[in-house]
């Protein structure tokens, strides 16, 4: 079992910014204010020094303005974890070399024929959830793996032995690798390797609702076995969708998930377009089922300050080029001033690089909600505005590859789909709220 430091050496992530007094960064964007005290902390982990856990810590935690540098683990994967993994018709690729000593539940969910090797054998195929919380039931050791039969983790388990080093902190209750694709030939293996559904990305995060890293695949997760049984495990019901699902509940009881891209696992991409593109359409599929459950505002395609939203439609829908640069520039500098209003201590130029940066991260948001969600719309305005023409070009043109648009078409069709089913249209409508950073009170 690791033990439980009190100390640990910490990195800033690469939003953050320092400012005699304040931390600024971060996901979602937030300020805060430093005492005495706090500017020591900052200090000692500039220094590369251990930090004492404290309230200033787990707070820039929970808002992405820093990460744990977990030291090694000396925690045995053979004694700690069990490994599950649902098989449905598929090759395992991930199979720990007999020595490691690590136990392997594999689940065959109904496969014809059936998978020889399996531990246990489902009569029929009930999904991904349901295979999972049966392997779940007989698992006896602290921490438990679910590990796709599609995903490569190398010839050892150094993977889990990295992951569980994050365990030192009493409150984390699940770690995902970062997933990438293998490399393959063709437009789906490139597609897959650069714009992999499951990458999440090279920076690290506490996974959470609302900020960069919202979720973590099932692909390839450990966590600790009692806060998975404490939340009923995953949920049945859902075929797709399931991972976000259990993420977010064990976020809503209390713990915390991280995200740690310094770990990767490969996963097999699919071979055919058509395998490719009903993945694709099946992830989003499970958007209106998850609103259902955590509520429309997770699901928001777009979700962004008006502010933002009034500089980009001041650009593109105004007849002159010339006048909507005006004008958005313009609502670039109001908008500066109101944030100034309500965090008096930032200076000018600090506050209007905030308002920059809100507003280039709404437009990045914005073309892929129109790719995903809108564009049945925007080409039936097409005729008649010049604005939908000017959206739906650009949305296209910032994609970089047809295949990004593809993949963003694909997944929007899974959407509406879940939505016209189960009449919950959250994932397809935006939601406005203020601006940030918000300003936080004076941290110890």
């Amino acid at each position: 079992m690791p033990s439980k430091r009190q100390t640990l050496k910490f990195f800033f992530d690469t939003t953050t910014r320092l400012t005699p007094g304040r931390v600024i960064g971060g996901s979602p964007p937030s300020i805060l204010k430093l005492s005495r005290r706090g500017e020591m902390t900052i200090n000692k982990i500039i220094s590369g020094d251990d930090v004492e856990y404290s309230a200033l810590i787990r707070r820039m935690l929970s808002l992405n303005q820093l990460h744990p540098r977990p030291q090694p683990s000396t925690t045995d994967p053979a004694d700690n974890v069990t490994v599950i993994t649902p098989i449905f018709g598929q090759r395992q690729l991930h199979q720990h070399p007999a020595d490691n000593g690590i136990n392997i539940i594999v689940v065959d969910d109904g496969s014809t024929p059936p998978v020889h090797d399996a531990t246990v054998r489902l009569d029929r195929n009930f999904g991904p959830a349901a295979a999972r919380n049966v392997a779940l039931t007989s698992v006896t050791t602290e921490f438990v793996a679910f590990v796709d039969a599609d995903i490569y983790v190398g010839p050892d388990s150094t993977w889990l032995t990295a992951l569980l080093s994050h365990f030192d902190d009493p409150e984390v209750v699940a770690v995902a690798p970062r997933v990438r694709s293998r490399p393959q030939q063709g437009i789906i293996g490139y597609h897959e390797h650069h714009n992999g559904a499951l990458d999440l990305g090279r920076r690290p995060a506490v996974v959470r609702p609302g900020t960069r890293v919202s979720y973590v695949p099932a692909a390839a997760l450990i966590c600790r076995t009692e806060a998975v049984r404490a939340i009923g495990g995953f949920d049945d019901d859902l075929r797709t969708g399931e991972d976000v699902d259990l993420v977010w509940r064990l976020h809503d009881a209390g713990g915390t998930v991280r995200y740690d891209p310094s770990v990767e696992v490969h996963h097999e991409p699919r071979a055919s377009f058509a395998g490719w593109w009903n993945q694709r359409v099946g992830y989003g599929y499970s958007s209106a089922a998850l609103a259902e459950r955590h509520g429309d505002e997770q699901l928001s395609p777009l979700v962004a300050s008006p502010w933002s939203v009034a500089v980009i439609a001041a650009m593109t829908a105004m007849k002159r080029p010339s006048i909507g640069v005006t004008v958005g520039l313009g609502l670039i500098g109001a908008a500066t001033h109101q944030l100034r209003q309500r965090a008096p201590d930032l200076t000018v130029d600090e506050a209007r690089k905030i308002v920059i940066r809100g507003t280039q991260a709404t437009a990045t948001a914005l073309g892929r909600a129109i790719r995903r969600v809108w564009w049945p719309i925007l080409i039936l305005l097409c005729p008649i505005s010049r604005s939908a023409r000017r959206l739906l070009a650009a949305s296209a043109v910032f994609a970089v590859t047809p295949m990004v648009v593809l993949d963003d078409v694909a997944h929007g069709v899974g959407i509406w789909s879940g939505v016209v089913k189960h009449r919950r249209f959250g994932p397809v409508i935006p939601l406005l709220r203020h601006s940030r950073p918000q300003p936080e009170s004076r941290t110890p």
